[in-house]
C-alpha cells in the first residue's frame, strides 16, 4: 500500500512539472512574440507568416486603403494608430485618429476585441467620429478572418460612442458602420 502512495505521489509531482514547464513554454512563446499590445488568438492565424491587409487612410475627404504587410492583427491596428508613414503623409493620406495607443488588441474567431484609453472616446464631430470608426473597422476586417469589432473603454464594454451616438454594441462591422449618422 505504501509503495502505491509513493508511485501516486510521484506521478502527480511529474503531472504538476508538466503543468509548469507548459506554463513556462507559453510565457517564453509570449516573450518572443511579443508586440506592443499584447495578442490572443483562437482564430487560425499563422503568426510566422505575414498578410496583405489594408490600412485605412482619409485622402480627398474619402477613406481609402492603403496595401500592408502584416504579422499580426496588433501589428495591423498599431500602424494605424501611429499615424501614416512620412512618405503617406506626403501622398496626402491622414488620420483624425486620437493620438492615442490601444490598451489591448485581441483576435478572437472572427472578431477583434479593441481596447482603448478612456481619452480615446473624447473625440467629437459626428463626420470626424464617423469616419475614426470606419478607418478603424475598415482596417480590422482587412485582416484575414475578421468579420467584426467589439469596442471596450479601458478593459470595459462601451455600447455607445459617448457624445456621439454611434451604436458600438455588441460589435460593429461594416454593414452596421454604414448606416450610423451619429448624433
Amino acid at each position: 500500500m505504501r509503495n502505491i502512495l509513493i508511485l501516486v505521489f510521484i506521478i502527480g509531482l511529474f503531472f504538476l512539472a508538466g503543468c509548469n514547464e507548459n506554463q513556462n513554454n507559453n510565457t517564453q512563446q509570449n516573450e518572443n512574440n511579443s508586440t506592443t499590445v499584447p495578442q490572443q488568438s483562437t482564430a487560425t492565424v499563422n503568426h510566422n507568416q505575414r498578410y496583405e491587409a489594408m490600412i485605412y487612410w482619409e485622402q480627398q475627404g474619402k477613406i481609402v486603403p492603403v496595401r500592408k504587410q502584416v504579422g499580426t492583427i496588433s501589428e495591423l491596428v498599431n500602424s494605424l494608430f501611429r499615424g501614416p508613414s512620412e512618405e503617406e503623409s506626403k501622398n496626402g493620406y491622414f488620420t483624425e485618429l486620437p493620438k492615442v495607443s490601444p490598451n489591448k488588441v485581441i483576435l478572437e474567431d472572427d472578431k477583434v476585441l479593441l481596447d482603448l484609453p478612456a481619452t480615446f472616446y473624447d473625440a467629437r464631430g459626428s463626420f470626424r467620429v464617423s469616419n475614426i470608426l470606419k478607418q478603424i473597422v475598415y482596417t480590422c476586417e482587412s485582416f484575414p478572418g475578421v468579420k467584426k469589432v467589439v469596442f471596450l473603454k479601458d478593459g470595459n464594454p462601451i455600447s455607445v460612442f459617448p457624445g456621439e451616438g454611434f451604436v458600438l454594441a455588441p460589435y460593429v462591422d461594416k454593414n452596421s458602420i454604414k448606416g450610423q449618422n451619429g448624433g
